[in-house]
């Protein structure tokens, strides 16, 4: 994205007679020439992200997870107020059809040859506070007594730096809030059947081991350091954890370390940090510091979300369960209806707000309407002002961008798969001005970088009005059109690159200048027919 210089007027004082415009003062010598641009304001922006969840999508959700820094990049140091919410491109079944996902998670406890041994899943409804675990009635320490919502209650002891919990001790009694005692029964194997002993203990088969407590939304400290989760043993022998895995149904996972066992009737405390000093005061019994992430109730991210990017990780890591025939313009259009935009969405949607749609997806768009019925519905939420200017409401694509040569042949290919081409994608995209990326690269750093920089509204790079002699560039930044408000001279290859190609500065990731700050450029004009070392090759000829 370039500037597009226009010539202001300004009165003195101000940064020379002009600004967002252009001079050349000519000498006998020379002709010095100036340049003056301005950033843009900075967005207020609803960013609508639609992840397919279909089983072909794991590797891009893992792409996708591990690229938020890049995407936000840009909105961070420059104030844009922005939102972000996640939706998957699954339409039928009721958990999304547009819902804003997040607050919906599993721990899943596996054995080293990959058996489940325990499973505990919550969605947003369980709805506990901040700050306090969830703690199992401890008449319910069964693999089926805990599936129960009814069976968990808050923690209500403080313990550290005052988070409310009892990791490694009992737990209390839910009372009144808690289940009727019945036969929860289930599969409670006994250790005897196909276990093995290791030199410590036995290795735990179904039944042997409960997760027990969970703190998934600490309020002492943050999330990647306050989080834990107890197992308890409620065996009568001592169970050898060596390998065991901490995991979810997306992308998170972490092992439990070799040499660790759990005597009869104990409970072990599996924590992302084991530094008490940081963890909100945990006496820790094993630290799994990556890969162990418990996703809380976060629906929309924010500027001051905190750890954003782990929380994001988990929102477009939704797994492949979700339907085979992709519908991300229903869902779209569903998350930004009644009744949903009153109910799960509510906040998301701002009247003051543009919004941006964005696509992730290898396969193309099945939804039942026409792509003229979304662009009308998506635009008219912005009003008629943003069928004209489309940075009021745009859709971005990240799919299968070239259509093949041959009808049903697919779009591109890589390690991960192949995909279809995304042509209604790739249309809405078109008439919104919005970007249209391959989901098929294998590096989606870029891609999220250019999303992040287009929606927050700043330019990267600024085209020249006229050529300049690459050793004379000198380029200041100011805060206004003041001259007094000078901020800093600025180095080539340092805080900017000068394109050749395109005769234009470039600023790069951590370089982009605030919202609205003036830059200067000024530079001795190339001579009409004048040479210059960036301009040839490497035998020296143009």
């Amino acid at each position: 994205m370039r500037s597009e210089s226009r010539a202001l007027g300004l009165g003195g004082g101000l940064l020379m007679a002009l600004a967002l415009g252009a001079c050349t003062e000519n000498n006998f010598y020379t002709q010095k020439h100036t340049d003056v641009f301005q950033q843009a304001r900075r967005n207020t922006v609803d960013v609508l992200l639609v992840v397919d969840n279909s089983c072909s999508m794991v590797e891009e959700q893992n792409k996708l997870a591990s690229n938020f820094q890049a995407f936000i990049q840009f909105f961070q140091g420059v104030d844009v107020d922005y939102q972000i919410g996640v939706i998957t491109t699954d339409n039928e079944a009721e958990e999304f059809s547009g819902r804003l996902v997040g607050g919906d998670d599993e721990v899943i406890l596996r054995s080293a040859d990959g058996l489940v041994l325990e499973r505990v899943a919550w969605d947003r409804d369980w709805d506990l506070p901040a700050g306090a675990s969830w703690s199992l009635d401890p008449t319910m320490m069964t693999v089926t007594g805990n599936d129960r919502r009814d069976a968990w209650c808050s923690g209500v002891s403080a313990y550290g730096a005052g988070d409310l919990g009892s990791p490694g001790a009992e737990n209390p009694s839910c009372g009144a809030s808690g289940p009727e005692a019945d036969d929860t029964g289930g599969d409670t194997a006994s250790g005897d059947s196909g276990a093995e002993e290791s030199g410590e203990g036995t290795a735990p088969v179904v039944g042997d081991l409960i997760i027990s407590e969970l703190m998934v939304d600490p309020a002492a400290v943050a999330d990647e350091l306050g989080e834990w989760v107890e197992l308890t043993n409620v065996s009568d022998h001592t169970l050898d954890l060596s390998g065991l895995t901490v995991a979810d149904d997306g992308r998170n996972g972490a092992t439990i370390p070799a040499g660790t066992t759990l005597a009869a009737g104990e409970r072990i405390v599996l924590s992302r940090s084991a530094d008490d000093a940081a963890n909100g005061g945990l006496t820790a019994s094993v630290a799994l510091a990556d890969g162990m992430t418990l996703n809380n109730d976060v629906l929309i991210l924010k500027p001051d979300t905190e750890g954003a990017g782990e929380i994001f990780s988990e929102m477009v890591a939704q797994g492949t369960t979700g339907t085979g025939i992709e519908m991300g313009l229903d869902a779209a259009l569903s998350a930004l209806s009644e009744p949903l935009l009153s109910t799960t969405n509510v906040g998301f949607l701002r009247p003051e707000a543009n919004l941006s749609l964005i696509i992730v997806s290898d396969e193309n768009d099945s939804s039942q309407y026409a792509v003229d019925h979304y662009y009308t519905y998506f635009a008219g939420l912005k009003g008629d002002a943003a069928f004209r200017d489309h940075s009021l409401f745009n859709l971005s694509a990240v799919v299968g961008s070239e259509e093949p040569q041959f009808e049903g042949d697919p779009s591109c290919s890589s390690d991960d798969g192949v995909a279809s081409f995304g042509s209604r994608y790739v249309d809405l995209a078109q008439r919104t001005n919005g970007l249209i990326e391959s989901i098929c690269d294998d590096d989606f750093s870029p891609i999220a970088q250019e999303l992040g920089l287009t929606l927050s509204g700043l330019v990267a790079e600024y085209e020249l009005s006229e050529r300049p002699r690459e050793d004379t560039l000198e380029v200041s930044l100011y805060s206004s059109a003041s001259e007094e408000d000078f901020e800093k001279e600025l180095v080539r290859d340092v805080d900017y690159v000068y394109v050749v190609e395109r005769n234009s500065l470039r600023f790069e990731e951590g370089q982009v200048p605030p919202s609205q700050w003036f830059i200067k450029v000024e530079y001795e004009l190339l001579p009409n027919g004048a040479v210059q070392e960036s301009d040839t090759g490497e035998d020296g000829t143009p």
